[in-house]
């Protein structure tokens, strides 16, 4: 959905009816509406709006692979300068989109959609091939006569109709700027061909098979060739696939080499983790599995009994799910979704103890790994052994972008320590990276009314506190005023 209000700004933004369009670099003298450390802090404000109003899949075994799927196209991408952020929507829709900063998002129904790890890589770097070339900044750009108040109109309808409804979107862009759109949409059209061509060359340069997307748009084109309109899925809603589309995208890859690696087990593990952890219930997950024969592929059947274990754990029939761990680890032992699996169940089953020993000997085979360590973190505190937690977890709040997770285990071993300034201070920032700064600043608040509090202390609460309340100027100014989210609960 992001991805469509995204175009349809795009199309707005731009001066009608021009065939060619020259477009300056980004923080170019002639031009400068958004250069790239502007950008930066969007991205990093659009990420705190994306927290507060979209349901995210924070499960880090899914992250991290999505990230390190991302980030092996990035480092291969051309004009890759500034960082990548990838992350997944709780969402059943076909869609993946760019946001500013370099945020990509990715929708969980995608995931569960695309048949192979190449599939995946090339709707993946179609986006960062958006964000590469410029595509958004570019957009601004173009509108030289666009006040910047305007601008901040635009990201707030974009914010309003990805997270409020389509229509809301639109209806708020239209209001704020209306033109004649059809005459602009070569751009967008441009945008998409350029996105096809830099991504596919990505693709190849990463060791992919260039011939993924075609193969991808082929299919769907093929899926939904009688569908039309609102049937379509989003992403065939933003990324308009017609048979010249897969034809030129073939043609493309036909001069590139071809996967140059083996195919990466771990794919049809995460589909599986996601179809899981996605689920409306876990009877729901398990349901499936019941339902759903295993397939005859080797790795994917492996995935599948991956898939049916975790969906026994979730709706509580511990024992069974650990008969096919153990099934499954007897013949991999050093996989890491199994590993992580088998902690997950020591956990659910009430053995805390057995959860660190565990992850702590995973840790040794897969040191500093994020799900090993979160795992790890959450064992120790149901153990009793809140110190233990901040030792292994204290180091990444100084991180550009903690993780939600580590702030909110960090605030509960805080907690248990009896610490409450610092549990305060963990509850602020775990605020923060959810885009809810006003929640943020109250709870600092809190923290500095507390006695016996040392004077540096103070003063760094303090000084946190006037680093947050310019962040939520900027806000506002960007994003629009908080009445645009009045009916976000817990606001």
């Amino acid at each position: 959905m992001l991805r469509r209000l995204i175009c349809v700004f795009l199309c707005l933004c731009l001066p009608a009816a021009q065939a060619e369009i020259a477009l300056p670099e980004i923080g170019d003298a002639a031009g400068g509406l958004l250069s790239a450390q502007l950008e930066q802090r969007i991205g990093v404000a659009f990420m705190r709006q994306v927290r507060q109003q979209m349901p995210l899949l924070d499960d880090p075994l899914v992250v991290d692979y999505v990230s390190s799927l991302g980030q092996r196209l990035t480092r291969n991408a051309d004009d890759a300068r500034n960082g990548f952020s990838f992350f997944v929507v709780v969402d059943p829709t076909l869609n993946a989109f760019a946001g500013p900063g370099g945020n990509i998002g990715v929708h969980s129904g995608l995931i569960l959609t695309t048949q192979t790890e190449d599939e995946l890589a090339s709707v993946l770097g179609h986006e960062i091939a958006h964000v590469t070339q410029h595509h958004l900044p570019r957009a601004l750009e173009q509108q030289q006569r666009m006040s910047m108040p305007t601008i901040a109109a635009m990201l707030g309808a974009i914010i309003l109709g990805a997270y409020g409804g389509a229509d809301a979107g639109a209806a708020a862009i239209t209001a704020v700027q209306a033109g004649a759109v059809q005459n602009q949409i070569d751009f967008t059209r441009q945008n998409e061909s350029e996105a096809d061509r830099i991504g596919i060359q990505t693709l190849s340069a990463a060791g992919f098979d260039p011939q993924a997307m075609a193969d991808f748009f082929g299919r769907l084109h093929q899926a939904v060739r009688f569908s039309a309109g609102e049937q379509l899925p989003a992403f065939l809603r933003t990324h308009p696939v017609t048979l010249d589309r897969v034809a030129e995208a073939r043609d493309r890859a036909m001069s590139l080499p071809g996967r140059r690696l083996p195919d990466n087990a771990m794919f049809v593990h995460v589909r599986e983790r996601v179809r899981v952890l996605t689920a409306a219930a876990p009877a729901d997950a398990l349901r499936y599995y019941e339902q759903t024969p295993a397939p005859d592929d080797a790795h994917q059947a492996r995935a599948w009994r991956y898939g049916k274990a975790l969906a026994l754990a979730r709706a509580g029939q511990l024992p069974a799910a650990g008969a096919e761990l153990a099934a499954l680890r007897a013949q991999w032992p050093d996989f890491l979704p199994y590993r992580c699996a088998q902690v997950e169940l020591a956990l659910a089953a009430g053995q805390p103890a057995l959860a660190s020993a565990q992850a702590r000997e995973d840790l040794k085979l897969y040191p500093n790994n994020q799900a090993l360590l979160l795992l790890l973190g959450e064992a120790e505190l149901r153990a009793g052994h809140p110190a233990a937690t901040r030792a292994l977890l204290g180091e990444q709040v100084h991180q550009a972008q903690p993780s939600p997770r580590v702030l909110e285990l960090l605030a509960r071993a805080a907690e248990q320590r009896g610490d409450k300034i610092e549990a305060y201070q963990m509850r602020a920032e775990y605020h923060v990276q959810n885009g809810r700064i006003e929640m943020a600043l109250e709870q600092l608040r809190q923290a500095s009314k507390l006695q016996p509090i040392a004077y540096a202390q103070l003063a760094t609460i303090e000084a946190r506190m006037r680093q947050l309340q310019d962040e939520l100027e900027f806000e506002h100014q960007y994003f629009g005023r908080r009445a645009l989210f009045a009916n976000h609960p817990g606001e």
